[in-house]
C-alpha cells in the first residue's frame, strides 16, 4: 500500500509542475523563470520517484510547497495582474504540493521515506494508479483551464467548444 501511496503523492506532484509550467507561460519574465524552473524540478522529481519507488531528496519536499506561495506573493506584492498569475489554478498548484509534502513529511516521521516499499499485487496497482490519475486529474485540469494557456487552447483555431448540430437535407447529386 506505501508503493500507492507513494505513486499518488508523485502524481500530485506532476500535476502541480504542469500548472506552474502554464503560469511560466503568461508570467512576467522575473516570474516566468521561477515558475518555469519550479515546475520543471516538480516534475523531474515526480519522474524519479515514480522510477525509484521511494522518495528523493525527501528533506527538499516543503520546498515544493514554499517556494510557489512565495514567488506567487511576491508577483501579489509586485502588482502582477492576476491574468497572468491566476490565482485559482496557483491555488490548485499549491494545494497539490502540500498534501505531497504533508505525506512526504508523515513518511519521514516513520522512517520510511527512503526505503523501498514492495508493490502490491499487479490488479491493485493498476487500479490505484487509474484511482491516483484520475484524482489527480480531477484537481490539475480545471487549474490549467484558468491559466492563459488553458484559454488560449480552449479559444483557439483548433477548438471545439461550439459544434454545428445543423444537418444538411439535400445532397447534391443524390
Amino acid at each position: 500500500m506505501r508503493q500507492l501511496f507513494r505513486t499518488w503523492v508523485a502524481m500530485a506532484v506532476f500535476g502541480a509542475g504542469l500548472i506552474h509550467l502554464a503560469v511560466a507561460a503568461a508570467a512576467p519574465v522575473p516570474l516566468l523563470a521561477a515558475f518555469a524552473v519550479l515546475g520543471a524540478a516538480e516534475l523531474v522529481w515526480a519522474v524519479v520517484t515514480l522510477a525509484r519507488g521511494r522518495y528523493v531528496l525527501s528533506a527538499a519536499a516543503p520546498l515544493f510547497t514554499l517556494a510557489p506561495i512565495v514567488v506567487w506573493g511576491s508577483g501579489i506584492a509586485a502588482g502582477v495582474d492576476s491574468a497572468q498569475i491566476p490565482p485559482i489554478a496557483l491555488a490548485a498548484g499549491t494545494l497539490l504540493d502540500l498534501i505531497a509534502t504533508i505525506a512526504v513529511a508523515l513518511e519521514r516521521r516513520r522512517g520510511t521515506a527512503r526505503k523501498t516499499a514492495d508493490s502490491p499485487a499487479a490488479g491493485r496497482l493498476v487500479l490505484g494508479f487509474v484511482a491516483g490519475a484520475f484524482a489527480m486529474a480531477a484537481i490539475t485540469l480545471p487549474a490549467l483551464g484558468q491559466t492563459a494557456a488553458g484559454i488560449a487552447a480552449s479559444n483557439g483555431p483548433h477548438s471545439h467548444q461550439a459544434p454545428s448540430l445543423e444537418i444538411e437535407v439535400d445532397h447534391p447529386g443524390h
